[in-house]
């Protein structure tokens, strides 16, 4: 039988160099390959001064952009091997991953987010040495090969050794328990196994225990695949009733069992309508979610079960019924949890960037949806898998189509039961082909932040779904960045205020829940998390679009507006304690809360009441000198906060931006309005990169005026509009300047 050992404890780190002569690229549109580097490179080399750790571990968390190889050892002491067989299995190893065996390589991985398992050929009797190399550069063989967000690096979830016999469940086929489950919600169970060994006198036998552990169906078979049946199947319904039943194959050669895995599923079924949008067993489910990263403060990739645990917790406490779980595969656990809790699940592979002409890295994107299929589809939490994120921001290629495609036929053929899915950036058209491949469309847009206002949302929608009656459409992206260290009265577009963070939310969401047939959303994003492209006194090398901080200590207010839209548990929520000193005589407080009535006290006097919430608010609020008391009470419930009245505004509330963004509403007057700053007819900087690269005339502007901001060859196939361009490096030049490269371009015809 086979037994499984935890050995995170016990390795050795070190310090590792690539080989002599080596280069790597450090453009992230232009990287190395692995297999340039690695390929060929089998000799471990001499490690020394190794630091003792134990797993899981990540290397880089005080420098997260740092990046190379690293190197872990660990002994492994066996005693008489004997027959049988011995495997390593790695839930997730960063990036390019190679294994030593007592000096001599057994496999390597592609690939920063999936189990994969190796067997330990040639174990000596007594003391084994393994050996791991592990590469967190940004490979183009590797996906991803960018993305906004840091890439750690190290051996950061759990290690296993285990011992099996002669004959078993295949452990190494795509890092599964070697049977492969696809429940169905009427009831039907696919099983196929995959053994190893003998196989003439082996069969096995499938048992599905229900909630209560009563045997629910039972078959013994010797073919490699068998369909079982449960008879009026207990379904899974989300949040409703997370119904989980249990497979048991137990592996016999001849009248010996010689192995055996278990998996929890649960049935149901999943559909999209372009109109009545998620159905989940054929009942309507509006989505309401939030997207999530894993990584924490201090701890990089390297989160514990309770942390997941209590990832899960601030989900449940907000009222949400779904999560995205972003960019790549989650460790198995947190799909567990998703699976007893009712969330549904949307898990995706690590696709932010596609390269025509390189078929590796498309061949790489293919292996890791399979991992993260054949390993998670018995979780019934799972309804969509993921095949793409914003890979358009380049510019879009019927070589991209073509391979989007290849992605969703695996989809259909691994995961039938389920619903594959995209996130596309706001600049995808409408009539793109990127609308037209998957089952579920979703778009990451930020209107009211990095561009127009914030009622851009109803437009968009409306507009979408007028030209694409067909396509089930949702937003798989929606937020703003603030840091809870800026407050003002007065909240606008990148002051990086929770006030406008919250400001947003009530915008935005409203417009959202207005369009019945969208499918859902998802808020970008419930954590704060690291990222080193984003290193100014606002981000400091995070994304702060989180509703709560990186160290999961503070709950935004925005936090709040979702928990009063969703919860069920009544709630109030004083909004602004962190703005605690106002130098105004009057002030707005505001509210969140699901409860029918609010009265607001300040110093113990009424100054209001409030009804219909989510949002209770309190306009033109007098406050006395010094220090004020402000009550919010509904029944029994009640939330105090205490503001400090000062003579002047305080300094450290307010964001001051080294590298404002252009606004061109403050180009417009009287005169020159937006028809003629930006004419149709002729280019501005609102035209898309790849629009004015194909007119010679207009490029040749660009070309003179900003030859060093152009060179990067992927801005003539991008679709973003110059002006957003523009602003990613509008520290470098005056807005005079772009005024009269809006000029300039405007002498050129379409």
């Amino acid at each position: 039988m086979k037994t499984i050992q935890n050995i995170n404890q016990g390795w050795l780190f070190f310090e590792g160099t690539y080989p002599d002569g080596v280069c790597v690229t450090a453009d992230q549109w232009n990287p190395t390959a692995a297999s340039s580097i690695w390929d060929g490179v089998t000799a471990l080399p001499v490690l020394e001064n190794g630091t003792p750790v134990d797993l899981p571990h990540i290397w880089n968390v005080e420098e997260p952009n740092a990046a190379g190889p690293r190197y872990y050892t660990r002994i492994l002491t066996v005693e008489d091997p004997g027959e049988g067989e011995y495997f390593i299995s790695f839930e997730a190893v960063t990036g390019f991953s190679r294994i030593w065996l007592n000096g001599k390589v057994i496999g390597e991985h592609k690939g920063g987010f999936s189990r994969f398992t190796l067997p330990l050929k040639g174990l000596r009797n007594g003391e084994n040495q393994i050996a791991v190399l592990t590469d967190n550069t940004s490979f183009c063989d590797i996906s991803p090969y960018c993305g906004d967000f840091n890439k750690f690096g190290g051996i950061y979830r759990d290690v296993e050794f285990i011992q099996t016999g002669t004959t078993h469940f295949d452990l190494c086929y795509y890092g599964t328990c070697g049977v492969e489950l696809l429940a169905w919600g009427d009831g039907r169970v696919d099983l196929k196994s995959h053994i190893v060994g003998e196989t003439a006198s082996t069969k096995v036998r499938y048992t599905v225990f229900d909630e209560s552990n009563a045997i629910a169906a039972q078959t013994e078979s010797a073919a490699e695949s068998v369909q079982l049946c449960v008879e009026a199947p207990a379904l899974w319904k989300g949040r409703e009733s997370p119904c989980l039943y249990r497979m048991r194959a137990e592996l016999y050669v001849g009248n010996e069992i010689v192995d055996e895995a278990e998996l929890n599923f649960g049935f149901r079924s999943v559909e999209l309508s372009s109109e009545q949008g998620f159905l989940l067993n054929l009942e309507h489910l509006r989505l309401n979610g939030v997207a999530r990263h894993q990584d924490r403060e201090g701890r990089g990739w390297a989160v514990s079960r309770e942390e997941l645990r209590e990832d899960m917790d601030f989900i449940l406490e907000l009222g949400a019924n779904a999560v995205r779980l972003s960019h790549y595969q989650h460790p198995d656990f947190f799909y567990e949890l998703c699976d007893r809790e009712g969330i549904v699940a949307w898990a995706e592979i690590p696709m932010l960037g596609m390269q025509d002409k390189n078929p590796v890295l498309q061949a790489n994107a293919v292996s890791q949806l399979k991992e993260l299929i054949l390993q998670n589809r018995h979780h019934p939490s799972i309804c969509f898998w993921g095949v793409q994120n914003e890979i358009a921001m380049r510019g879009e290629s019927l070589e991209m189509y073509k391979k989007v495609r290849e992605l969703n036929a695996t989809v259909k053929e691994l995961a039938p039961n389920g619903l594959s899915a995209c996130a596309n950036l706001y600049i995808v058209k409408n009539s793109s082909e990127l609308n037209f491949i998957t089952d579920m469309v979703g778009y990451n847009i930020y209107y009211g932040w990095y561009y127009e206002e914030m009622d851009g949302y109803t437009k968009f929608f409306e507009r979408f779904h007028k030209e694409n009656p067909q396509v089930a459409l949702g937003v798989s992206e929606y937020g703003v960045d603030s840091n809870i260290q800026f407050h003002t009265s007065a909240p606008k577009r990148k002051d990086y205020s929770e006030e406008f963070q919250s400001l947003f939310h009530e915008t935005v969401y409203p417009q959202i829940q207005a369009q019945p047939w969208l499918w859902g959303s998802f808020v970008w994003n419930l954590f704060e998390f690291g990222s080193t492209h984003r290193n100014d006194d606002a981000g400091k090398g995070l994304n702060r679009k989180g509703l709560v901080t990186y160290d999961r200590k503070t709950r935004k207010d925005a936090f709040y507006y979702y928990k009063a839209c969703w919860s069920k548990q009544p709630f109030l929520h004083l909004c602004g304690s962190r703005f605690e000193k106002r130098s105004a005589e009057e002030t707005e407080i505001k509210v969140y809360g699901n409860v029918p009535q609010v009265s607001l006290y300040v110093n113990g006097e009424l100054a209001g009441t409030g009804e219909n919430g989510p949002v209770y608010s309190f306009r033109s609020v007098a406050l006395r000198p010094g220090e004020n008391t402000v009550t919010a009470v509904s029944g029994d419930l009640k939330d105090e906060i205490v503001l400090l009245r000062t003579e002047a505004p305080e300094k450290s509330y307010i964001y001051v931006d080294p590298n404002p963004d252009i606004n061109v509403k403050d180009w417009f007057t009287p005169e020159e309005g937006e028809e003629k700053l930006f004419p149709k007819d002729r280019f501005s900087l609102m035209d898309e990169m790849c629009a004015i690269y194909q007119n010679p005339e207009a490029w040749a502007v660009l070309e003179r005026e900003i030859p060093e901001l152009i060179a990067p060859e992927h801005f003539k196939k991008s679709s973003m509009p110059l002006l957003r361009t523009l602003n990613r490096f509008s520290g470098n030049y005056s807005e005079q300047f772009f005024k009269d490269l809006n000029k300039m371009l405007n002498e050129v015809k379409k």
